[in-house]
């Protein structure tokens, strides 16, 4: 189960989940199994497009939820049956933990409902990212307030910007590398769990990998010697600075085209295209939130940013 910031409506997919694309999503919900199931009077058809260009349809249904012991009661869902891509693959379904104005399915989110129904304190999720992709842990979420154990220092706040379809969207005073400022004046950012990279405006990537010696842009990769001269990218929230070092937003992959070698790539990104936010937009996504706590709270329409301390043990 994906648990995303960048969207707001909840799905599994459905035992009618019958097309191609369904083959690569990990089990079916069989709701002749459930006995708080119940289906919706007037039957409600779902469909979503995310920003990657993956779309699901189904139809809007009614059971309790359960997270780790919390039970939801009356949640409503979407039953998949139908997928266009298989950037689903290897999941159960979505969380989104997004307002209820961005839902498409008018779906009251999650977070909402464990509040509304006193399972949590607060109306807050909060993410601990593990930065290692190869440790077992993955990751927490911590609904109801934060971990304390899983950051260190100033936890520092931004409020959101969006007030009609409200997103996690803030403001960022800049974001600089080197003598580079990929955000004059100031930007607008969504945090977004959902999201792999960081993606930006792809004329300002653009800027910012023509800074980079030899960079291959057919392949988005350079050649791995320069990776001890890149400087820290610095993201600037409410006047603070949050960096990231060159050994945080750079990896290391292997070109198959060329003897197996290892050569590096940047998690910074060019925007998906797909619509006029990729002129000026920033996503920071789990690139970004596996060195900074980060915490959503839907009451205060805020974001909050610390320090994740990354050697926590499983």
């Amino acid at each position: 189960m994906i648990f995303d910031t960048g969207s707001s409506d909840l799905w599994v997919p459905s035992t009618r989940c019958s097309t191609e694309d369904c083959a690569g999503l990990i089990g079916r919900f069989d709701s002749s199994k459930s006995s708080t199931f119940r289906r919706l009077r007037n039957h409600t058809n779902f469909e979503i497009m995310y920003g990657g260009g993956t779309s699901v349809s189904g139809f809007m249904s009614v059971d309790s939820v359960s997270i780790n012991g919390l039970t939801i009661e009356r949640q409503r869902f979407s039953e998949i049956t139908s997928v266009n891509k298989k950037d689903t693959a290897d999941i159960s379904g979505i969380c989104g933990l997004g307002f209820f104005s961005s839902s498409h399915g008018r779906i009251p989110p999650i977070i909402f409902n464990l509040w509304h129904q006193k399972l949590i304190d607060q109306p807050i999720v909060s993410f601990w990212l593990d930065p290692n992709l190869q440790h077992p842990r993955g990751g927490e979420i911590f609904f109801g307030g934060v971990n304390s154990k899983l950051f260190e220092g100033e936890m520092i706040y931004a409020n959101l910007t969006k007030r009609q379809r409200q997103d996690w969207q803030i403001h960022l005073d800049g974001i600089k590398i080197g003598g580079l400022d990929l955000c004059p004046g100031g930007c607008e950012a969504v945090i977004d769990s959902g999201t792999t990279m960081i993606i930006g405006p792809s004329l300002k990537v653009r800027h910012f990998r023509a800074w980079i010696p030899n960079y291959d842009e057919k392949e988005s990769t350079f050649n791995c010697s320069y990776r001890s001269s890149m400087p820290n990218i610095v993201f600037i929230v409410g006047g603070k600075s949050l960096i990231l070092t060159a050994a945080q937003y750079i990896r290391t992959t292997i070109d198959s085209k060329n003897n197996n070698d290892t050569v590096c790539y940047t998690t910074v990104q060019g925007g998906y295209g797909i619509n006029e936010y990729d002129a000026y937009q920033w996503i920071l996504g789990d690139a970004f939130m596996s060195y900074y706590y980060t915490t959503f709270d839907l009451g205060k329409k805020r974001i909050g940013f610390a320090k994740s301390i990354s050697d926590t043990a499983p």
